[in-house]
């Protein structure tokens, strides 16, 4: 299908942005971590604390025998050439033997203020004690330079120095917000440009660009939390058409495919539809269950074969009981049975459904058998409708098999949650018999919905059960327990 390839632009919707900022939080806030750690560790490691201890001294200049204050203009250049006598090496050699120094350990500096006569001194080393007692000896021992030199000046002390209490290099809190902020910001500009790069099935428009196939209809988002409440406690309400708590507009999206159906009925004598996926969790079964129910609700006897063998969904979903000999897998695989599949009946409906209880390994054995083609056969001459659900097909190739046994298969591309390339791949197997009548596009968002972003899969879990069968029961009855949400009325096998 090249000429549905992706045409390398980006694709934007809104929901999926932040659907995927949402999964994606623990990576954002693992890189906030990273930022606070990256700032710590330069603070221990190469960051290295400093102190400075300053003064603040005033020159005058001294006229006649007796101190006096001559103009601004004189005493501020007697302050310039100052700065340059305290810096001298001299000047440090003196405050080193004041102190019984080898030598001036710390960073002498000396400025004017501008347009003034007011020196700025400082000392900066490593340890503040030594920053404020080399200070204290300058102080102390200038006089010894500049009296010889200048007679006629005089240096008087404005502030005295102190011990530094702090750092005078410390790391502001600005800094380390700017980093942590920065390392965040880079995490999530590239997750929001992965999600816009990914060639996923988006939208509607994206779908008719990309798709290779009809389109048979269009299931809106629905929320499997009815309220705030139902959120904190996990309580999932089932996506069901007959669910009171259902909105209309998702129920209406079931009656559009039930239309769809029905045409095809009409115009080609289609009885028998098979509903498959790309991958596990595109809501497959929720799909083959509403579009039969829908079905029923018209009037029409249906009946819905799980044929999903590898993780049989639909007895879960409708809150089945489940007596132990209505399984259907176990009818197709031991072949003795000659009055065909227990049936059981949804409350007082006119579907019928044949359920599994658990996984069918030997699947393989009879899937692809005249068995299941005649079992077909008989059941779309009682039934109006046959209603199949299969696995996804990447976890069993056997779906195009049983496609051919079907009037028409039908694929159902969640949005946002395979490649596109992988959909398109799909059609093409299911249309090599010319037995394929569309997509339905699953789980599509119509308005914003904080609480509606995160989705999931018509069991209400999420994994990759098909990739192993190991602790399976453990999914079953934890599962069993978590949807015991609609009541079935009656049991009866047909």
């Amino acid at each position: 299908m090249d000429e549905y390839k992706n045409n390398g632009k980006l694709s934007f919707e809104w929901h999926s942005l932040l659907r995927d900022i949402l999964h994606n939080a623990w990576v954002i806030v693992l890189a906030a971590i990273v930022g606070f750690i990256l700032t710590y560790v330069s603070g221990r490691i190469i960051y290295r604390p400093v102190y400075t201890s300053s003064a603040t001294l005033i020159v005058n200049v001294k006229t006649g025998t007796y101190q006096a204050y001559t103009n601004l203009a004189a005493s501020s250049e007697m302050a310039e050439i100052f700065t340059e006598v305290f810096v001298q090496p001299s000047m440090k050699e003196k405050a080193s033997e004041y102190l019984g120094n080898t030598g001036f350990t710390g960073e002498l500096k000396a400025s004017v203020l501008q347009n003034t006569n007011i020196i700025n001194l400082s000392v900066t080393a490593k340890d503040p004690e030594v920053a404020y007692n080399e200070l204290v000896a300058i102080i102390e021992v200038y006089p010894q330079i500049s009296d010889t030199i200048f007679s006629n000046a005089v240096v008087d002390v404005m502030r005295s120095p102190e011990v530094p209490r702090s750092p005078s290099n410390a790391i502001p809190n600005s800094y380390k917000t700017v980093v942590v902020g920065a390392v965040v910001l880079i995490v999530l500009m590239a997750i929001l440009v992965l999600s816009l790069m990914r060639d996923t099935v988006k939208s509607e428009a994206a779908f008719n660009k990309k798709v290779g196939a009809k389109l048979i209809g269009t299931v809106v988002h629905e929320r499997k939390y009815h309220s705030v409440k139902d959120l904190l406690v996990r309580k999932k309400s089932s996506l069901l058409i007959d669910n009171a708590f259902t909105s209309f507009r998702f129920s209406e999206s079931y009656q559009k495919i039930a239309s769809k159906i029905e045409y095809m009925n009409r115009n080609n004598g289609d009885k028998v539809f098979l509903f498959t996926s790309v991958a596990e969790n595109e809501g497959k079964s929720t799909v083959a269950i509403n579009t039969s129910l829908a079905l029923a609700s018209r009037g029409k006897k249906v009946v819905l074969l799980d044929m999903d063998f590898m993780k049989p969904a639909i007895k879960f979903i409708l809150n089945l009981k489940f007596d132990g000999e209505n399984d259907f897998g176990s009818f197709l695989s031991n072949g003795t049975e000659k009055d065909g599949p227990k049936l059981t009946q949804y409350k007082n409906s006119r579907l019928y459904v044949a359920v599994n209880n658990s996984r069918h390994s030997d699947y393989v054995d009879w899937i692809n058998s005249a068995r299941v083609k005649e079992l077909l056969d008989e059941l779309s001459k009682e039934f109006d409708y046959v209603i199949i659900d299969t696995p996804p097909m990447f976890a069993a190739a056997e779906v195009a098999s049983v496609s051919r046994f079907c009037d028409k298969s039908v694929l159902v591309v969640r949005t946002d949650f395979v490649q596109t390339a992988d959909v398109n791949d799909a059609i093409m197997i299911l249309s090599e018999d010319n037995h394929f009548a569309g997509c339905v596009f699953n789980d599509v968002y119509d308005e914003f919905s904080f609480f509606g972003q995160t989705g999931a899969n018509e069991t209400g879990y999420t994994g990759g059960y098909y990739s192993s069968y190991g602790g399976y029961s453990k999914y079953v009855s934890s599962y069993s327990a978590s949807l015991g949400l609609l009541e079935t009325e009656n049991d009866d096998k047909n």
